[in-house]
């Protein structure tokens, strides 16, 4: 083995290694592990930066513009809305949600389109008696099997096309994914109307007590010097009988009480940590003497400048804000917001605010500014799950240009009258004349940090190719021809599935098409057919709540486990491997 394979293999170790562990953003450890290869000498810069003009990575970032401007038109919502009607026979229900977000996910970005509708069928579930435990994940489900019907539908799909045509092979048409992701969406729907949704939690408390249970949020009270409670114990002031409000502790001067007997008298500045229902939270400042606090500053001093309105966020994966403490992260100056309470999902915070260390899927309550949904509405760091007035930033009276846009984009490319590329690049010139979507919602709206994890992928891919590595694998796999096609398509599938789960799909599949495509040449076998294994597979994700970005959006809404994913998401996963499998086999063997 070279020194530049020794090399290689030890950064993508710490890279793999560092992806599973969430030290820093996937971007930020695929461009770094890139760099120290540039460093190295292993590959020449101008190879590792290959990705940043591949043709692949503009047009993903064209269609995150055009699917914006789409999500703004306020179809989507009003689509589902009227669809779900009144009908409560559980198969019905899922009919209604699973087959139009998986059409709409062929064609759009099926992350906003999830977090849309999350709250809408989340109250639809509450008003209708039906458990959103038993729609959320259905819904995930969808989004993600609709990504596999197109090449547009989701970004995995692209990258594989893009390493395909840049090592030299044609690339693959915009149906041409139709072939399995059609079967695989019409199994999936079985699956989940007959077997699936019965595996899912029915939490009657979730429905029961949604106003409580699953809203419970920590929250800070600050005693001023006014106060009706100074001189009192915890028992006089009745704190332990508040209604859907637990005491968690008293912070006093540089002293943590915890937990707070009902014998601990009340003084001045004491600060009360609360968990709850934020209904009965928000009660609290309405008591004289009692003031709401964030990390920083009383919320009465702080809501003079801001509009009052409250906005519930989820943490995504990729956010600048995981891994720090509240009070570290400069929230205010940085959001325009402040930090109401915080909820942890199935993790009890017994410590300030200030002190919580931010991680994906937790759930923010923000007090917003004015501007905020305008700025941050498809931001990267979070997803805005209820608390949104989107009539705000919808824009209905241009749906009659944005929605005949997408569609003609998708035309173009479907016939061939012109590459994905330049049939995007037409959508957005129509889109920016007719000024449905502005230059500065257009910068917002594309997920860099998404394009700089595929455009370094790529690099990564290059190096690992380079250096001949796959040949190596090969090698020590000890394949011997005739290799069987099947196994050998399991087994390219079941590893690219595992590191999806563990590591983004994007790196996923970047890391395995250099090791699966050498193989395939070696042994006579058609690229395409290995290619398009390890796009579906990087995409079918079921089996964690981390996994894929719109499992983790539903996680805590829905009231879910862990192991809710993977009963439900394993028989999944494994059905569409055998039916990918098989399918790629006899259509690209």
């Amino acid at each position: 083995m070279s020194i530049e394979a020794i090399t290689i293999s030890i950064v993508l170790l710490l890279m793999f290694f560092s992806l599973v562990k969430e030290y820093f953003p996937p971007e930020i450890t695929v461009f770094t592990a890139l760099s120290t290869l540039v460093l190295l000498g292993v590959i020449p810069i101008n190879e590792a930066l290959e990705g940043f003009s591949n043709p692949a990575v503009h047009t993903i970032a064209l269609l995150m513009v055009i699917a914006y401007a789409a999500q703004k038109s306020g179809v989507v919502p009003k689509i589902i809305t009227k669809l779900l009607g009144r009908n409560k026979n559980i198969s019905v229900v899922l009919l209604k949600i699973m087959l139009p977000v998986s059409f709409l996910s062929a064609f759009m970005n099926n992350t906003p389109i999830v977090a849309m509708l999350t709250p809408i069928v989340h109250k639809w579930g509450i008003q209708h008696n039906i458990s959103p435990s038993k729609l959320l994940i259905p819904l995930s489900y969808a989004a993600i099997v609709g990504g596999t019907v197109t090449l547009i539908g989701t970004s995995t799909n692209l990258l594989v096309h893009g390493l395909l045509q840049q090592a030299g092979h044609p690339g693959f048409s915009m149906f041409q994914f139709s072939l399995i992701g059609v079967p695989l969406f019409v199994f999936s729907l079985v699956y989940m109307i007959y077997y699936g949704h019965k595996q899912l939690p029915n939490n009657k408390d979730l429905i029961e007590t949604y106003q409580s249970t699953s809203k419970e949020y920590t929250i800070e009270v600050r005693v001023t010097p006014a106060s009706t409670w100074i001189g009192k114990t915890v028992r006089q002031v009745n704190l332990r009988a508040l209604h859907d409000v637990f005491l968690i502790q008293i912070n006093r001067d540089n002293n943590v009480i915890t937990p707070a007997s009902h014998y601990e008298v009340i003084q001045a500045n004491d600060v009360l940590i609360f968990s709850g229902n934020i209904d009965s939270i928000m009660n609290l400042n309405q008591v004289k003497g009692l003031i709401l606090t964030t990390p920083n500053e009383d919320l009465n001093l702080v809501d003079k400048r801001f509009d009052k309105k409250l906005v519930e966020v989820v943490i995504s994966h990729s956010s600048p804000l995981v891994n720090q403490k509240i009070k570290e992260t400069n929230f205010r100056a940085q959001y325009n917001s402040v930090i109401v309470a915080v909820r942890k999902k199935n993790q009890q915070i017994s410590s300030g605010i200030g002190n919580i260390i931010i991680k994906p899927g937790d759930t923010l309550l923000l007090l917003t500014g004015k501007d905020f949904i305008k700025s941050w509405s498809n931001s990267r760091h979070f997803y805005l799950v209820s608390g949104v007035e989107t009539s705000e930033s919808s824009q209905p009276e241009k749906a009659k240009i944005i929605i005949p846009t997408l569609l003609g984009v998708i035309v173009l490319a479907s016939l061939q009258l012109l590459p994905i590329l330049k049939a995007a690049l037409v959508g957005i010139i129509i889109l920016a004349v007719t000024k449905s979507i502005t230059a500065s919602e257009a910068k917002k709206t594309i997920d860099w940090g998404i394009l700089i994890l595929i455009a370094s992928a790529i690099g990564i891919a290059n190096a690992v190719e380079q250096v001949g590595l796959p040949m190596l694998i090969t090698n020590l796999l000890d394949f011997e021809k005739p290799v069987n096609i099947i196994l050998l398509c399991f087994f390219i599938y079941l590893a690219t599935l595992i590191m999806t789960e563990m590591i983004s799909n994007i790196a996923a599949a970047a890391l395995m098409f250099p090791i699966a495509i050498p193989i395939a040449t070696q042994f006579g076998y058609n690229p395409e057919l290995f290619a398009i294994i390890i796009a579906i597979a990087s995409s079918c994700s079921f089996i964690t709540p981390i996994g894929y970005q719109t499992n983790l959006l539903v996680y805590g809404p829905g009231g879910y486990k862990f192991t809710d994913f993977f009963k439900v998401g394993l028989p999944l996963s494994l059905l569409c491997m055998f039916i990918t499998v098989y399918l790629a086999v006899f259509i690209w063997g």
